[in-house]
């Protein structure tokens, strides 16, 4: 099962970012378009681009750890041995699960805290907004969990791996 899980988690993840990104740009092109050709400015559409880009940003952080592919100096890691950086892989991460699980609990806790308030065009309660927290810490522990599991070496964005491919038709 745990075979499955994490790619399909993957899949979700990347999919709803996806759609939270298109649904976002969507939003703030109508609202330019009914406010400087129109005349009449969406009052949601500020309201939901906010709450989407909050989504994005926590799905988002959550797939990249999947691939490991955060931003990092690795200085310190290049110079020691196989043995030391499988070591320091580990602290890393069990660092990185650690601060997930506070995200975790206090996402939670605020996100109950902020149910009573409403996005006033949206209607719509605002721990939908801060529901992005404990989702994304979620995510992030599921994918730092498995990256231990499975001894995987800080990697490298799959989806990047077809920019170092020369274009189709052309010899390296």
């Amino acid at each position: 099962m745990k075979a499955r899980l994490v790619p399909l988690a993957d899949g979700v993840l990347r999919f709803a970012a996806a759609v939270a990104l298109a649904l976002a740009g969507s939003a703030m092109f109508v609202q330019v378009i009914a406010r400087y050709v129109f005349n009449a400015p969406l009052a949601w559409a500020e309201e939901f681009a906010t709450l989407l880009f909050s989504w994005i940003i926590f799905l988002g952080a959550a797939a990249v750890q999947r691939t490991d592919s955060h931003l990092s100096v690795d200085t310190l890691r290049g110079r020691l041995g196989p043995r030391a950086q499988a070591s320091l892989d580990l602290l890393r991460r069990l660092v990185i699960i650690a601060c997930s699980l506070v995200l975790l609990w206090q996402g939670i806790v605020l996100s109950l805290k902020m149910a009573p308030l409403m996005y006033p065009a949206m209607e719509v309660s605002r721990a939908l907004l801060y529901l992005t927290v404990p989702v994304g810490a979620v995510f992030t522990i599921l994918f730092a969990l498995n990256s231990i599991w499975t001894r995987e070496p800080p990697g490298q964005d799959v989806a990047m791996d077809h920019f170092d491919e020369p274009p189709p038709g052309q010899a390296q």
